[in-house]
């Protein structure tokens, strides 16, 4: 599947919504179903170390600078995951810089992580963002 032709595009190929540059689209790759339902979502409950930000869409720089401080290797590959059935792979520079057209408030409940699965962020619908560390 190209990203063209993965059902969330319209959040970065519509002027409606957020219409992204080639090569970034070109960085985002669908997963299969079976893929995404791969991701691991959660750490147990012991042995992780968590920071929580409120994640404010009207200050979307200031998230950036955020989630950027807590993991600041941008050229990390990330999952992107939406529900079991949807999940895409881009990078840790790709997510920061464009957070907001990844998570929205009110509908999206959202677990980033890296392919090494060491950290995962999670976004709220409720616009909070939380950061764990496996410890």
């Amino acid at each position: 599947m190209t990203v063209q032709e993965f059902p969330l595009a319209w959040r970065w190929t519509q002027p409606s919504h957020s219409v992204l540059p080639p090569e970034v689209l070109g960085d985002i790759r669908p997963l299969s179903a079976a893929d995404a339902a791969r991701i691991i979502t959660r750490f147990p409950d012991n042995g992780a170390s968590a920071l929580s930000h409120v994640a404010s869409q009207t200050h979307c720089e200031e998230v950036s600078r955020w989630i950027r401080h807590v993991q600041s290797d941008l050229r990390a590959r990330v999952y992107i995951r939406w529900s079991r059935e949807l999940a895409v792979e881009t990078s840790w520079e790709i997510f920061t810089a464009y957070w907001e057209d990844f998570c929205y408030p009110s509908s999206d409940d959202v677990t980033i992580r890296p392919v090494s699965g060491t950290w995962q962020l999670f976004y709220h619908h409720y616009e909070q963002l939380e950061f764990m560390a496996a410890s």
